[in-house]
């Protein structure tokens, strides 16, 4: 299992563009800024239509949460999901393209806060 002082290391390991951002802050100790720092950039390459980046991310994402503990699941459900479920969707391409990256174990969940009921899980 990944725990959460293993997540900054896995992330930059695998997209080394975010090591400077995650290193402004002690990220080791803040899983929840970790994501929130992981959602933004991944947003960012989904808004420039930078999709074989974008789904770097996402991958990542779902390798985190496939393979992490229940803090790192509760990270990436509080904070990488509910970022990336309200990006805009301008038309059915666009869609197409940005669902097609999700992985299969966050795609239910990453539904779920797009119709809004995803079930209250108590914030650690």
């Amino acid at each position: 299992m990944i725990n959460q002082y293993e997540v900054p290391a896995l992330i930059e390991d695998a997209i080394p563009e975010l090591r400077k951002p995650l290193h402004r802050f002690p990220a080791v100790f803040h899983v929840y800024e970790t994501m929130t720092c992981l959602s933004n950039y991944t947003r960012k390459q989904l808004e420039e239509q930078n999709y074989s980046v974008a789904g770097e991310c996402l991958e990542v994402a779902g390798r985190l949460y496939d393979r992490g503990n229940e803090v790192v699941k509760g990270a990436i459900e509080q904070h990488f999901l509910p970022a990336l479920s309200c990006l805009p969707v301008p038309d059915g391409a666009y869609r197409i393209k940005f669902y097609s990256l999700i992985p299969a174990s966050l795609y239910t969940l990453f539904i779920q806060h797009q119709i809004g009921d995803v079930p209250q899980i108590n914030k650690q």
